[in-house]
């Protein structure tokens, strides 16, 4: 699960054109009812997360990003990027693309699946950084703030069952 946390964090870390990228501030939330412990940090711009799945994730649970930047001079974050997609439709349908990098990168640090279902038991993410060959080249320096939701059920709805939302604050430097 953690590693849907991570891959979007990737994502929207991977949105900047940058020398450098500084995680600011990781925080995130669970459903007590799925996660027994859900512990993400950041140290030094490090990502370490220690997971503890109480039952299984079954197909059909989906993420939701909105990625937004500030520049230096503003004082509101504008959204530049909302996605929505049933992560393991997503994981089954990749071949040999950046995202597909970028679960590879995070998979070097982690015990997460790569496949789905995601059965209960105990993941983690240990000292994973960003790597900079995974930065695409077409956004600006600026500070930055992605919102991450997994969820099952309809985006926005009743239906919506909250599974884990984080937050991730991050500044990309241009050199």
């Amino acid at each position: 699960m953690l590693k849907i946390v991570c891959v979007l964090m990737v994502i929207f870390v991977s949105q900047a054109v940058s020398s450098s990228v500084t995680l600011n501030r990781v925080q995130c939330e669970k459903n007590a009812k799925f996660f027994a412990t859900l512990n993400v940090t950041s140290v030094n711009s490090t990502i370490y997360a220690d997971i503890e799945l109480l039952q299984a994730l079954k197909a059909g649970f989906r993420g939701h990003v909105d990625v937004q930047l500030r520049l230096s001079n503003a004082k509101k974050f504008q959204s530049l990027v909302q996605a929505d997609t049933d992560y393991c439709e997503l994981l089954s349908t990749l071949k040999d693309s950046l995202f597909r990098r970028w679960i590879k990168s995070v998979s070097k640090n982690s015990n997460f699946m790569e496949n789905c279902p995601v059965p209960a038991g105990h993941y983690y993410l240990k000292g994973w950084h960003v790597e900079m060959g995974l930065v695409p080249s077409y956004l600006l320096s600026g500070d930055y703030l992605l919102s991450a939701l997994v969820y099952y059920g309809k985006y926005r709805s009743k239906k919506q069952m909250f599974l884990v939302r984080c937050m991730v604050e991050a500044t990309m430097h241009n050199k």
